[in-house]
């Protein structure tokens, strides 16, 4: 009686081991991929305007034009209108991760570990990208990025600056060939008084 069992067993291991079908081996394709291994500025950009969008931060806005000033409060939806110039850059910068040169360097005056994203092709939009993180923490502190472009006649010089948890700027210098010159700067504050 025991040993029936037992046969049954063995008779369904050998059974199933029969009807199965050998795996067709696939080979494996590969892809080129991107190993450009960049600082997540994205992320870090869009912590930054969420933690905005989920506070009562009063903001504000300071623009100067060709040196006169104005002042006004905004509305969230205007942070992150201006905001968005950012992620446009970044998104600019990562769609042309080949075209860059990435150098790391401390600034032992600043405390700061510079990560810079150099050009190396004079048509890309964005030039230069400078992310400053704190020595110790490794938490951003600062990220500039400045950009180069041409708009119908005019040539437009951008920096924008954001200071982690504080502001940001976005700096804009417009020159046209008819000789038309602006500067304009604006500052946006949520939490630096």
């Amino acid at each position: 009686m025991k040993f029936l069992p037992v046969l049954f067993f063995v008779f369904i291991v050998l059974a199933s081991s029969c009807n199965s079908h050998p795996r067709e081996i696939q080979p494996a394709i590969k892809k080129a991929e991107d190993t450009a291994a960049f600082y997540p500025l994205t992320d870090f950009l869009k912590e930054q305007i969420q933690y905005v969008d989920l506070r009562n931060f009063p903001l504000y806005k300071v623009t100067v034009k060709n040196g006169k000033k104005d002042s006004a409060s905004i509305t969230k939806d205007q942070f992150i209108e201006w905001a968005g110039i950012f992620l446009i850059r970044e998104t600019s910068f990562s769609k042309a991760k080949a075209s860059y040169k990435e150098s790391v360097f401390n600034d032992l005056s600043t405390g700061s570990v510079t990560l810079n994203y150099q050009s190396i092709d004079s048509k890309t939009e964005v030039q230069n990208i400078d992310v400053l993180l704190d020595e110790q923490t490794q938490i951003v502190k600062r990220v500039f990025i400045r950009s180069g472009y041409t708009r119908g006649d005019t040539t437009i010089a951008e920096q924008c600056n954001w200071k982690a948890g504080k502001s940001f700027q976005v700096n804009r210098t417009f020159t046209a060939k008819n000789g038309y010159h602006l500067t304009e700067r604006n500052y946006i504050n949520w939490n630096e008084f």
